[in-house]
């Protein structure tokens, strides 16, 4: 997978792509992953050099976007501190 700012829009016009919410469940005294929620939002079309602003501009409201191009997914991650932390944190409190 790439960085979604890293790939042109010569690579993607044409192609149809889905795009996926990641949220990075996080411990709240290491802030290590403790999993992570997928979720399906749509599919868009990369047509013109305006979807493809589009798309970069949604991406910014994310914390990191990554492209896979071969399988046309587009992943938009975010972290989330749920309130949990992991056994061996509680450990070392």
């Amino acid at each position: 997978m790439k960085n979604l700012q890293e790939v042109s829009i010569i690579e993607l016009q044409g192609k149809t792509f889905e795009i996926i919410h990641v949220i990075e469940m996080l411990c709240e005294v290491c802030e290590r992953q403790l999993g992570k929620k997928e979720k399906s939002l749509r599919t868009i079309q990369i047509m013109t050099e305006e979807d493809y602003r589009n798309l970069l501009e949604r991406a910014s409201a994310h914390e990191r976007a990554e492209i896979d191009v071969e399988n046309c997914k587009i992943y938009f991650y975010d972290h989330d501190f749920p309130g949990d932390i992991h056994a061996e944190c509680i450990e070392k409190l």
